[in-house]
């Protein structure tokens, strides 16, 4: 039986229109072995990796944004002083803690508290401010290869902690303590994370992205430029990844910005659009090959 692996990109709101895919991926009949999520994207790994039904993922999803929403996390003056150097756990405007307090209350359903809970194997990139490794929390090393030796892999760890960490945007959200780490968000260095669920030795791979395709043109917003060129980056970065996916879906979402929160159907929306053209891809990969296939795959390389 082969085993699939779901890799979904971090991307704040934008990570919403990933929920349409989760849900076809339910109807279609495709299970997956093994997922990773970075940022946003490993809010909805968790709750898939625990066992939360599609449906209510969704439901929880928008709730989870309603809360954020309500709060005016994203949207309060900003009256914290970012100071790194004089205070190890000050370095955004927003205290993460919230985060994981919220992740919390949504996984007491399910029993889970240490990331080794889940059901279905799980792995989320964040990165140590200090050293600059990725650390990878991993629900099952006993499965998982690491890929990379530099990798600081750590699988006693609380999952809303490891998601928070993950979540940790730069100069936004504070960077996540764990013992001698300084996490920041997982999207620094693999806001794609597809090299996870290969370190779970998947056979085929289904890699998530939401790039955008058109030009910038937003330069009276420091932010909405801030992000466009951390954008840039990450796209870069991916395209050397997305090779190796078996299925790539793309959802472009032009003019939202990571922190709009209030804007989660409608990426839901973009998502749904896409997704309904990649389904024969998805379902393809429940297909085995014959070994006439397999050589005129080779011969076309």
């Amino acid at each position: 039986m082969k085993k699939i692996g779901l890799a979904l990109s971090g991307g704040g709101v934008k990570s919403f229109s990933q929920l349409p895919i989760l849900k076809a991926l339910d109807s279609e009949g495709i299970n997956i072995d093994a997922i990773s999520g970075t940022s946003m994207g490993s809010v909805l790994a968790a709750f898939m990796a625990v066992g939360m039904p599609v449906d209510e993922l969704i439901d929880v999803a928008l709730e989870l944004e309603k809360e954020v929403q309500e709060m005016k996390i994203f949207s309060r003056p900003f009256l914290k002083l970012i100071s790194v150097a004089k205070n190890r756990e000050s370095s955004g405007f927003v205290d993460g803690i919230i985060f994981e307090e919220l992740m919390n209350k949504y996984l007491e359903k399910y029993n889970v508290e240490n990331i080794r809970d889940v059901k279905i194997p799980l792995a989320i990139p964040a990165v140590d401010i200090i050293t600059g490794k990725v650390i990878v929390f991993v629900s099952h090393p006993e499965e998982f290869k690491s890929l990379d030796e530099n990798w600081v892999i750590i699988s006693d760890v609380s999952l809303a902690k490891a998601v928070r960490a993950s979540c940790s945007f730069p100069f936004v959200i504070d960077a996540c303590p764990l013992e001698d780490y300084h996490l920041t968000d997982g999207g620094v260095r693999m806001n794609l994370p597809l090299p996870l669920i290969e370190a779970y030795g998947v056979d085929q791979s289904i890699a998530v992205t939401m790039h955008s395709e058109s030009d910038f043109e937003d330069f009276d917003s420091f932010f909405a430029l801030a992000n466009r060129i951390t954008e840039l980056g990450r796209i870069e970065q991916d395209k050397h990844l997305l090779k190796e996916a078996d299925v790539v879906i793309n959802v472009p979402l032009d003019g939202v910005w990571v922190f709009e929160v209030g804007k989660g159907k409608y990426t839901m929306d973009a998502g749904l659009k896409v997704v309904e053209g990649k389904i024969d891809a998805l379902s393809e990969l429940k297909h085995e090959k014959t070994w006439i296939e397999k050589l005129f795959e080779r011969s076309k390389k």
